[in-house]
């Protein structure tokens, strides 16, 4: 036999024991399909290194260990990197728009009636708690958090009527 007929004869016979396997390692079957996949890739590649032809499964076994514990170092470095923040700079075009898409906001949120922009502001831009607000304007802390409410609410409204949500315009979820 030849090397394409030795795998396909390895992939009919082999394939459930080894993908049961591999699941035993990752405990996710598509990544568990995968690495026998690629294993059954390397295990055509290095097929001369292979001493009993006969009795291939434990070597195909070890091929498929050693990539399952190689996923697991993949997605090791692949989480890690989501922690690391991002090296690259803001362009100047790019701080630009920011500044002014902030701008706008701000003059949104100032051009709300004032008992709507004051605890917006305190809230929001000065990052006081609902309780410090109901102590320094001397409300409820139900009227503070209504007046949140309604005050992103005005402020939705108002930032789509003037155009403000247009593309590429990014306000913050948690203001609106």
């Amino acid at each position: 036999m030849d090397k394409k007929e030795d795998l396909e004869l390895w992939i009919d016979t082999y394939t459930q024991r080894l993908v049961r396997l591999a699941y035993t390692y990752v405990q996710d079957w598509p990544k568990a399909e995968d690495c026998v996949q690629d294993a059954f890739i390397k295990a055509y590649k290095s097929m001369e290194s292979l001493e009993n032809k006969e009795g291939p499964f434990p070597w195909l076994a070890r091929i498929v260990i050693n990539e399952c514990k190689s996923s697991f170092r993949k997605s090791w470095r692949e989480l890690i990197s989501d922690f690391l923040p991002e090296s690259r700079q803001e362009s100047t075009e790019e701080l630009y728009i920011r500044n002014i898409q902030e701008e706008e906001i701000h003059n949104a949120v100032y051009n709300l009636p004032k008992h709507y922009s004051i605890p917006i502001i305190l809230f929001y831009f000065e990052e006081l708690s609902i309780q410090q607000i109901s102590q320094i304007l001397n409300l409820n802390i139900g009227t503070v958090k209504s007046r949140l409410a309604r005050g992103r609410k005005l402020l939705s409204t108002k930032i789509k009527e003037d155009g403000y949500g247009r593309k590429g315009f990014k306000v913050s979820k948690k203001l609106l």
